[in-house]
């Protein structure tokens, strides 16, 4: 029974959602079909890799369609954020303790210089998620027993944290289609991780809400990664 709460699709809406739909469902049988045949095939080969680029397009297609409907019917996504003074180093070493895990099954080592207190104006959450998020991503990207360096300072508009790595890199097109969320990269982890394409958009949009931003920056593939988050001064 329908929710008298919520109020009806208009005309557009309705036919926006009804496409919407169908196509969902075609590509979840699609994938459906990849997962079967990837099930009852070989366990390595040429065919099982093309299943899964297959199965990947897939998937971050049907998520970037979500992500389109979502901006068309003008949903609300802004993430709340509050702007108060906080110790953004106390924040990395969170961040860095959360990601010790997936560092420690790779064999990376983290150089860090930081300050031993580094004041700023945001929100301590979203900023270790932001950290946590850089940091898993260097490592994803980067080969075993990688070396990734940070380091966090004072800046003239406020603070700023560089996370560099010496991985994948990222072509000028990735570097374009980076922060849009499920886009399709050409780089790949180097240790079959999940991706997550659209943890680097909400990453920004993290930033955004707290006043500041984040941005990327790469000589190209295979030539490693730096990304800054830059923070207000208090």
């Amino acid at each position: 029974m329908p929710d008298p709460l919520l109020r009806p699709a208009d005309r557009d809406q309705a036919e926006r959602l009804h496409a919407f739909a169908h196509d969902i469902k075609n590509r979840l049988h699609a994938l459906w079909e990849a997962l079967r045949m990837l099930h009852e095939g070989p366990a390595e080969g040429p065919d099982k890799a093309e299943l899964m680029a297959f199965a990947e397009r897939g998937y971050f297609s049907a998520q970037r369609d979500v992500e389109r409907l979502l901006d068309d019917l003008a949903v609300d996504r802004n993430v709340k954020a509050e702007r108060v003074p906080f110790d953004l180093t106390a924040c990395l070493n969170t961040a860095l303790r959360n990601e010790a895990h997936r560092l420690t099954k790779k064999g990376q080592t983290v150089d860090v210089d930081a300050p031993a207190a580094l004041s700023t104006t945001g929100d301590a959450h979203w900023a270790t998620q932001i950290l946590q998020a850089l940091i898993s991503n260097a490592s994803k990207f980067s080969p075993r027993g990688a070396a990734i360096a940070i380091r966090a300072s004072s800046t003239p508009e406020g603070v700023a944290v560089t996370v560099t790595d010496n991985g994948t890199g990222l072509s000028e097109t990735d570097l374009g289609d980076l922060f849009t969320r499920y886009a399709i990269l050409s780089s790949r982890t180097t240790s079959g991780e999940p991706q997550a394409r659209g943890t680097l958009a909400r990453a920004r949009q993290w930033a955004w809400a707290q006043g500041g931003n984040l941005h990327a920056e790469s000589a190209g593939t295979g030539q490693g990664a730096r990304f800054t988050l830059a923070l207000p001064a208090v």
